[in-house]
């Protein structure tokens, strides 16, 4: 899965414009780790021979935030081990964002240092990602410490459910709009002081002069001005079937000591959690430490007295055990000026965008290359059929006899990772990415009717509820990837795909999309969202015979045929 690199010598990225800041000490090497072909900046402090402790940061950061908190615990005689996640700092932009991806990522980083049992301290996201590593491999991990990581249901709004789906209308839509426009997009640029006032207005807690020490090592320096290296494809805010309580449900299961700190002022950024939220989840013989008068970042707007919990908790050191890589791994040095190129992937052979004579479109969807294949040409005030094929599967290479009936052109989408689309590098698969694969289909084809066997089923009811008046039916029918992983997340499971593949279908696809969550309650609310907005009194047809319990939901909600694909066809042809 990884491949460490030998450290790097010199400067590490940001000291060309570093500014200081009193305590604060940039990283002693750096170096990258090679996660499933994305590849990751790693910084280290301390002694190379100290015994380890791996640091993830929060979302939206890097690891340079732990430049004055990660000194403080490499003085005592820790190496501290860091990253950035894909996307963020130095690390490189990937085709596709996931939880699980980051997951993956960090045991990725986890291998390079070694076999044996390490430290982990994670802030906010970093956190929560950590607790469900500890909880995948607890053998590689001897303690685990929380900084503000620890969602509870006190996240999810307490709002009517018909409020709820109005909301979940406005960022869903919101989202797909961002993606569609996202592929030549940019961060907006300013000067020094206007990327520090910016980031002081999400976090009016911390010291202006620290967010002006982190902007030269968090963005980069163009003409036009400065830019957080932040993917500009990712947003802030999200949405999707998580609920913020699973991560805490996470917390009993775990056997290694655990320390959790939280800041009791709430903040923008943070979750929103209190004491009470935390006393019940602390597995035996756990530490829960709450702070007055510290927000969100609790390392960094108390770094001293934080570091000085984790030490004491830490406990004295032992000597660090030898360095055992992962078999097979090699050394991958990468130059710091590749730190913002997009990890590479397959490009589709197919025609370019505009043609539609027959054969195939190319669609942009982000990073993402989509076939888009025209099975039966139409008249131009005919509607689109537009056929979406199940997991592991591909369009196909003429129109099912089923479809025969429709009156209008049939076309066929080639999911992200599928058939002729783009295969990316290091996975990160969500049904809402595919989601947007169908909204890009949209913008080229104008209004059409969904029918979707399997896992493209699922996708077309959630399109369905996020563009429901360009969706005009959507038929779910039998297919492969129709149940994936459940409607709650199971025993986390790490062992995924270990493969360089660049052929369609990816095994990242098979591995992630087979196993996504799919409580029924969400799935209702895309049902409700094409009911209210579409217009149609019927906007879904269940046409499946096996019916898990997201679909058996939706089959029984109002606004929602049971018929079989022909007759569905039938109904949606006379719109």
């Amino acid at each position: 899965m990884s491949r460490p690199s030998e450290p790097t010598t010199g400067p590490v990225v940001g000291e060309m414009f570093a500014s200081t800041y009193p305590g604060a000490r940039r990283p002693d090497r750096q170096r990258s780790v090679d996660a499933d072909g994305v590849r990751l900046s790693v910084v280290e402090w301390g002694e190379e021979a100290a015994p380890p402790v791996l640091f993830a940061h929060g979302g939206f950061d890097f690891a340079g935030t732990f430049d004055v908190f990660a000194p403080m615990i490499a003085d005592a005689g820790w190496r501290v081990v860091s990253w950035d996640a894909r996307g963020h700092g130095d690390s490189q932009r990937a085709v596709l964002y996931s939880w699980e991806a980051d997951i993956r990522d960090a045991l990725a980083v986890l291998d390079s240092i070694g076999l044996e049992p390490l430290p982990l301290l994670g802030h906010s996201k970093g956190g929560a990602l950590l607790l469900q590593l500890a909880e995948a491999c607890p053998h590689r991990v001897s303690a685990l410490v929380n900084l503000d990581g620890l969602p509870s249901d006190r996240s999810w709004p307490d709002v009517a459910e018909h409020t709820r789906t109005k909301l979940l209308a406005a960022e869903v839509g919101g989202w797909l709009d961002h993606r569609r426009g996202s592929a030549m997009s940019q961060r907006r640029p300013g000067t020094l002081d206007e990327l520090a006032a910016r980031r002081h207005r999400m976090n009016p807690r911390l010291d202006l002069d620290w967010l002006r020490y982190l902007v030269p090592i968090g963005a980069r320096h163009d003409g036009d001005g400065w830019r957080w290296k932040i993917d500009p494809i990712m947003r802030m805010g999200g949405f999707g079937p998580w609920r913020p309580e699973w991560s805490m449900w996470r917390l009993p299961a775990l056997s290694m000591p655990v320390l959790a700190v939280l800041g009791l002022e709430l903040e923008t950024m943070g979750w929103g959690t209190v004491p009470e939220d935390v006393y019940p989840y602390l597995p035996p013989g756990g530490r829960f430490v709450p702070l007055d008068d510290t927000g969100h970042f609790v390392h960094v707007e108390k770094p001293r007295v934080v570091a000085d919990l984790v030490l004491d908790f830490l406990g004295p050191l032992q000597s660090a055990p030898a360095v055992v890589p992962m078999p097979g791994a090699g050394a991958q040095p990468v130059p710091a000026a590749t730190a913002t190129a997009t990890a590479t992937a397959r490009e589709p052979t197919v025609a370019p965008t505009g043609d539609r004579s027959g054969g195939a479109v190319s669609l942009t969807h982000g990073q993402s290359s989509l076939a888009l294949r025209n099975l039966r040409t139409g008249t131009v005030d005919q509607r689109a059929l537009l056929l979406l094929h199940g997991l592991g599967e591909r369009t196909p290479t003429s129109v099912p006899g089923p479809v025969s009936a429709w009156p209008g052109p049939v076309w066929g989408l080639d999911l992200t990772g599928h058939g002729d689309s783009v295969v990316p590098r290091g996975g990160g698969y969500t049904a809402e990415i595919l989601m947007a694969d169908v909204d890009a289909a949209l913008a080229e084809l104008g209004e059409a009717t969904l029918l979707g066997r399997g896992l493209g089923a699922y996708v077309a009811l959630l399109a369905a509820g996020a563009r429901p008046m360009m969706v005009r039916g959507a038929i779910l029918a039998d297919g492969p990837g129709l149940a994936g992983g459940g409607p709650a997340p199971s025993s986390p499971y790490l062992i995924g795909p270990r493969s360089d593949a660049s052929t369609a279908p990816d095994p990242f696809a098979l591995f992630e999309l087979s196993r996504d969550v799919r409580p029924p309650d969400y799935a209702l609310t895309y049902v409700r969202l094409a009911v209210q907005q579409s217009g149609l009194d019927t906007p879904v047809a269940v046409a499946a015979k096996v019916r898990p319990p997201w679909l058996a939901a939706v089959a029984g909600e109002p606004g929602v045929l049971d018929r079989r694909v022909p007759e569905a066809l039938a109904v949606y042809a006379r719109v």
